[in-house]
Parts: structure tokens; C-alpha cells; sequence
């Protein structure tokens, strides 16, 4: 079993850890790219999904409030 393992752990040769080492880099140059666009184009959807949320938070009190007025109303005709 540890010579299994050992097997797996070991880079048998320079060439493999040389591509090894420039396909990490690369990824990593990458992912700090795409970072940086992912960081711009999630300001702007946060930014917009506040303003559209704030809207629809306003929307659904006054549709409650509105409501709970109807039904003080409809208990003050029933009493009557």
C-alpha cells in the first residue's frame, strides 16, 4: 500500500513538473483575470438588485397595509 501511495506522490521527472508548475501558473493567472471581471460585473447586479429590491419591499408593505386596512373595515361592517 505505501508503495502505491509513494507511487502517486513522487514527480517521476523535471519535464512533468515543469508542465505541472506552468499549468498551475496559468490557472492561477486566469483566475485572478476573471476575479477581477467577476468582482466589476457583481457590483453592478448588486447595485441594481438593491434598487429593484427596495421597490419591491415598498410594493409588498403597502399591499399587506392595504390589506390589514380592508380588514378592519370589513370588522367594523360586520359589527355594525
Amino acid at each position: 500500500m505505501k508503495q502505491a501511495i509513494s507511487k502517486f506522490l513522487a514527480v517521476p521527472s523535471f519535464r512533468k513538473a515543469s508542465i505541472g508548475m506552468v499549468g498551475a501558473a496559468s490557472v492561477l493567472a486566469a483566475g485572478s483575470s476573471f476575479a477581477d471581471d467577476l468582482s466589476a460585473g457583481a457590483l453592478t447586479a448588486i447595485t441594481s438588485a438593491q434598487s429593484q429590491g427596495s421597490a419591491v419591499g415598498g410594493a409588498v408593505v403597502a399591499c399587506v397595509a392595504a390589506l390589514c386596512v380592508v380588514g378592519v373595515i370589513i370588522a367594523l361592517v360586520r359589527k355594525v
